[in-house]
């Protein structure tokens, strides 16, 4: 899957504008758009809009790609294991469950942060890093059975952040086909 869509870069003095039959000469600038955050965004806005992961979208994409992670990961282990942070040990900003929910952090951030770099890094994870196949995250991950419902789990919050249909937006007035 592309992580990248292209959108049109308008201002206005590159706005393509046609009065009639003259034609004014432009320029277009096309430039490739991130949009992984904004769908990690409008999948907590629709399946948990109280969640303090709300607005750190793109810090889980940034840390995601410093450690070369899929962008959904993170999301999805803290949907299973705190419900996206409905529930976990407040002062501990630990919605992903590492040591049972018990380990602390700094911030959210910095849970995020470290989760990522966790599974990077992580002598356990390897065979994860190897495959990319959740049930190998899970196995070491969760470390008790059962694991169906969490690798299901897991599966099921990627393929809800990818489905997200996030177009990119133009500027009200714009007008691609040139006609006002």
């Amino acid at each position: 899957m592309r992580k990248y869509l292209l959108t049109f870069v308008l201002t206005a003095a590159s706005i393509l504008m046609l009065t009639g039959s003259s034609v004014k000469q432009s320029v277009v600038i096309i430039k490739p758009v991130d949009l992984r955050a904004e769908k990690i965004e409008q999948f907590l806005a629709d399946f948990c809009p109280q969640s303090p992961l709300r607005g750190k979208g793109e810090e889980m994409v940034y840390c995601a790609d410093k450690f070369g992670l899929d962008y959904r990961l993170y999301v999805s282990i803290a949907g299973a294991e705190s419900t996206f942070g409905k529930r976990y040990i407040k002062q501990t900003h630990n919605l992903t469950g590492i040591r049972n929910g018990k380990t602390p952090f700094v911030s959210i951030y910095d849970n995020i942060y470290q989760t990522n770099r966790l599974i990077r890094e992580g002598k356990w994870y390897k065979k994860y890093r190897k495959t990319n196949k959740l049930e190998h995250l899970v196995y070491v991950y969760k470390g008790v059975p059962p694991y169906n419902r969490y690798i299901n789990t897991l599966k099921y919050i990627f393929r809800e952040v990818a489905a997200r249909d996030i177009s990119p937006k133009l500027p009200s007035g714009i007008n691609l086909a040139g006609r006002s």
